[in-house]
């Protein structure tokens, strides 16, 4: 489980999170919502272990994660950052076999282990296929993929992503938010997801938490969480709100 409690962190001055508290259980689908400058990506980073310079407390899984090391934290969760930047032209599966650097030390390294690992992730996300590819030559929505199949081989439980198709088409949007869904439903994941865009989020999270200078203003059900006038005080928009009879999800337009 994870429990965050009053959390604050500030670059400079001025508080990007006041006061924060959060309890996530295992298994769960989150969303996390809200416009830009709200503290959603700060708050991905500081449970990735990026930022320490916080003040409050971030337990998981009974540890304190200011006591974890980088390869502790590691082990227990796996980061899908908004955009990656390689130094080097790797191949798919080299850029997957990254994965598994916390696992291999000099005391303990199972070679079979990582190779299954490996496969199994690339098979899980489509990748297999594109093995031998050079990752720059990808489309968007491969890169993107690819970089998942690399946090799968960390084999964490617990999966972090900022923005994840911020940058993908409607097809590969879809396609990345059905495979969190099957990791969390199927492989007993649990998701913390970044994003802006909140039809995706509704049709596919179990539950959202809606953040707004700081603060977490909202947190349930898409259903209970994104209501005409919450959306209105964020997002500055008067929006239309109705479920989708194709799959039951709300889904929200904007009007002036």
């Amino acid at each position: 489980m994870l429990k965050v409690t009053n959390l604050s962190f500030a670059y400079t001055e001025e508080p990007v999170l006041r006061e924060l508290n959060l309890t996530v259980r295992p298994g769960e689908y989150v969303g996390i919502i809200g416009p830009n400058g709200s503290g959603k990506s700060s708050l991905i980073k500081i449970l990735n272990g990026l930022y320490r310079n916080y003040r409050g407390t971030v337990i998981l899984d009974d540890r304190d994660l200011g006591t974890l090391s980088a390869r502790e934290l590691a082990l227990k969760v796996s980061y899908v950052p908004q955009h990656i930047e390689t130094q080097f032209d790797f191949t798919v599966r080299e850029l997957v076999e990254t994965g598994r650097f916390p696992h291999q030390t000099a005391f303990s390294s199972s070679p079979r282990q990582d190779r299954s690992a490996v496969e199994q992730a690339m098979a899980l996300t489509g990748m297999d296929e594109y093995a031998g590819r050079p990752f720059r030559q990808l489309s968007g929505g491969e890169q993107q993929r690819a970089v998942i199949a690399g946090a799968l081989a960390q084999e964490s439980d617990w999966m972090l992503l900022d923005e994840p198709t911020s940058a993908l088409d409607l097809r590969h949007q879809q396609e990345i938010y059905g495979l969190l869904k099957t990791l969390c439903s199927e492989r007993g994941k649990t998701i913390l997801v970044v994003t802006h865009d909140i039809n995706l989020a509704a049709q596919y999270c179990d539950r959202l938490i809606l953040m707004h200078e700081g603060h977490i203003l909202k947190d349930g059900a898409p259903k209970d969480v994104l209501l005409f006038p919450v959306i209105e005080e964020v997002y500055g928009v008067k929006v239309y709100i109705d479920i989708n009879p194709m799959n039951q999800a709300l889904y929200i337009v904007p009007y002036t």
